[in-house]
């Protein structure tokens, strides 16, 4: 079953990369468990992105992101405040 233009599932229901077949996930119920996952300063995310956060809002805001262990091929990004739980859950069902 294809997700999206680079995650599918394999026939035995893990989440594989659709660009060097790396394992992403075990299962629907843990689909990114194996992705490599990177936090740093929103600030980082590029040149669209240069003001500090601090001048906005009063929590600190972190740009995480999750990649392929196999070809490092970005999977999500998400510019979120930094207490909020790491890494929103993706549910296959």
């Amino acid at each position: 079953m294809i997700i999206d233009f680079n995650l599918c599932t394999d026939e035995n229901g893990a989440v594989v990369c659709r660009h060097c077949e790396t394992t992403i996930g075990d299962s629907r119920s843990s689909p990114m468990n194996k992705a490599l996952r990177h936090a740093r300063p929103s600030v980082d995310a590029g040149p669209g992105i240069h003001a500090d956060p601090a001048l906005f809002v009063d929590r600190g805001i972190m740009l995480r992101q999750v990649s392929c262990p196999g070809c490092f091929t970005l999977l999500r990004t998400e510019i979120v405040p930094a207490e909020e739980p790491s890494y929103r859950e993706w549910s296959l069902r």
